[in-house]
């Protein structure tokens, strides 16, 4: 089932290309200015807009770039020390999922493990340690350089290919996750909808991905208040954010029962004392925010199952 890879890189800067999209939620065109990034887009200095549908309150990048990808798809990754260090950094996050997906086949199904596809699997990390726990992995990723290293250096089933494309057969997978990916996609709701498909009944589907409100917490710290011009939101790449009324209205308008919606810590992973430190604190902030308005306000960790 390993597909092989090319590497690929580009010849020419990508040309700067816009997009205009209605709400993937609810199909409203009625938005409102939620943040804006001045950000590096290769040889390029880009205004960004980050709306808010005044409709149902999905948070998502418009206009946005056509290529937003690109910076994943026509480069080398970094190279096989920042893959191990990235991996190093997300280790606990993975550990934790897995142990929160096997619960939830105990509890739902009774017995744990079998077979997992990983969305946007990377460089097959994730995957190795969910193999290490019992499961069958196999993991989807479009970006050649990620997808090389994670068939050829780790040995991982992965389909070089894209998830709006990919034929793969329905009921057939027992966990379904996506860590830090359904930001980056074009059309979540058809995605999730993919994924309902894909899964057994019963199955389990967990994801990852930054709520809108640490998005905006964090851009309010970074721009307004250090004057910084690192990115918060990076509309380069993340197009969608969700907080947890707009992804609960979108996975079960998809077919999936929430199980669990659980708050997670950004990892302290960019290798800037700043930026870390900031992180680090901001955790424990949004912790004490969220104990006394019990409200969800960090990157969200969500468990769903597709019902039987």
């Amino acid at each position: 089932m390993t597909t092989a890879v090319e590497n690929v890189t580009f010849t020419e800067i990508p040309p700067l290309r816009w997009e205009t999209i209605e709400c993937n939620l609810c199909g409203a065109d009625n938005t409102r200015i939620y943040h804006r990034e001045t950000l590096p887009y290769f040889d390029k200095i880009v205004d960004f807009e980050i709306v808010q549908c005044r409709e149902c309150g999905l948070v998502y990048t418009n206009p946005r770039l056509s290529d937003y990808n690109a910076p994943y798809l026509f480069t080398d990754g970094g190279g096989e020390e920042k893959y191990e260090s990235h991996a190093q950094a997300k280790s606990p996050v993975f550990q934790s999922a897995l142990k929160q997906i096997k619960e939830w086949q105990s509890d739902l199904n009774g017995n744990t493990g079998g077979s997992l596809l990983d969305m946007g699997s990377g460089t097959g990390h994730f995957m190795q340690a969910a193999i290490e726990q019992g499961f069958d992995s196999y993991g989807i990723e479009p970006a050649p350089a990620s997808a090389d290293y994670a068939i050829n250096q780790l040995g991982m089933n992965v389909f070089h290919d894209d998830i709006y494309t990919i034929d793969l057969p329905q009921n057939h997978y027992d966990v379904i996750t996506a860590w830090d990916v359904i930001e980056h996609v074009s059309d979540p709701k058809t995605m999730l909808e993919r994924c309902y498909t894909w899964l057994k009944p019963g199955g389990i589907m967990a994801l990852r991905f930054p709520s809108s409100t640490w998005q905006k917490i964090k851009g309010v710290i970074l721009h307004q208040i250090l004057s910084s011009k690192r990115p918060s939101f990076g509309p380069t790449m993340h197009l969608y954010f969700f907080d947890e009324k707009t992804f609960k209205r979108m996975a079960e308008d998809a077919g999936f029962d929430i199980l669990e919606i659980l708050t997670t810590a950004a990892e302290a992973n960019t290798n800037n004392l700043v930026l870390d430190g900031i992180k680090v604190v901001s955790n424990y902030m949004i912790r004490g925010i969220e104990m006394c308005t019990r409200r969800h306000l960090g990157n969200l960790e969500v468990y769903c199952r597709k019902g039987k």
